[in-house]
């Protein structure tokens, strides 16, 4: 059985630098988690550096700015802020300035493509790539079907700049663009993933890190394929917050608030082995 830690006044002094998911870490998607707060000032106050690192789809400051601020966790509990959509961006940048960019979203990821000089097309057989980042909460799979198609038709490049599958909101999932992206690579499309599972976005954390040692720095996460799997990939002990994503299908059926070993057991068959389970970001 994997070690369960209810709390991190136990684990915190093995450690000096802390890699820290947001969604299903700090916050469930509306609120930030009770004893959240208290446990960024618990790091910093112990001279910990802590970076938090996110497959948000938005660019890191407009992150600090519309989540981080509101839910109540004070800035100068944390180093540095990286989400995925910020090395989307610089990706973008690099390899799409000046092109033409099919995106799923609206008006809700308003600074995902400044000063890059693309374009946006609203018909995807004008795009030179698709730019996946947000998709309504509302939205089903099947809702982008046809534009998918059309775009393998046309061999048009996706880059996904969220991986992840599902996010929570509250008491629910919703989808994430990274299930389009999923089933466009399935099918044949050629898709750029930038974010947490991959190894590119932990060497830049590592990076404004200072590059550490790796046995000195601890990941925090909920989710089983993308924090426990690109920490493990990364080289850095991961503990695998248990009540985020994933906290309906390993509660015990039989106590209040306490989860099943037995459901650990079978939802880490067949992924990377966290080094530990951590009962919810408090100290």
């Amino acid at each position: 059985m994997l070690p369960i830690h209810d709390g991190l006044s136990g684990i915190a002094d093995r450690y000096d630098h802390f890699i820290i998911d947001v969604w299903g870490v700090l916050h469930d998607g509306v609120k930030a988690y009770q004893g959240a707060a208290d446990a960024m000032r618990f790091l910093a106050d112990k001279g910990k550096q802590n970076l938090l690192l996110s497959n948000s789809p938005n660019r890191s400051s407009r992150v600090v700015e519309k989540v981080i601020g509101p839910i109540g966790i004070p800035h100068d509990t944390y180093k540095h802020i990286l989400t995925s959509g910020e090395a989307a961006w610089a990706h973008m940048r690099t390899h799409h300035a000046g092109q033409k960019v099919y995106t799923f979203w609206d008006d809700e990821n308003p600074t995902a493509l400044d000063n890059l000089g693309v374009t946006r097309v609203y018909d995807v057989r004008e795009a030179d790539f698709i730019y996946g980042s947000l998709v309504p909460y509302d939205a089903v799979e099947l809702q982008y079907a046809d534009v998918l198609a059309i775009a393998l038709a046309h061999k048009i490049p996706f880059v996904c700049g969220n991986p992840d599958r599902v996010v929570g909101h509250g008491d629910s999932l919703h989808l994430c663009v990274g299930t389009l992206a999923e089933w466009y690579e399935k099918n044949g499309g050629a898709v750029t993933w930038i974010g947490k599972p991959y190894r590119p976005i932990y060497d830049q954390a590592w990076e404004m890190l200072g590059k550490p040692d790796k046995s000195r720095i601890l990941a925090i996460g909920d989710s089983l394929v993308t924090d426990v799997a690109g920490a493990s990939t990364f080289g850095c002990d991961v503990l695998w917050n248990v009540t985020g994503i994933h906290w309906e299908e390993l509660k015990s059926d039989h106590a209040a608030n306490t989860i099943d070993p037995a459901k650990v057991t079978v939802a880490v068959k067949g992924h990377a082995r966290p080094t530990g389970l951590l009962h919810g970001f408090r100290v």
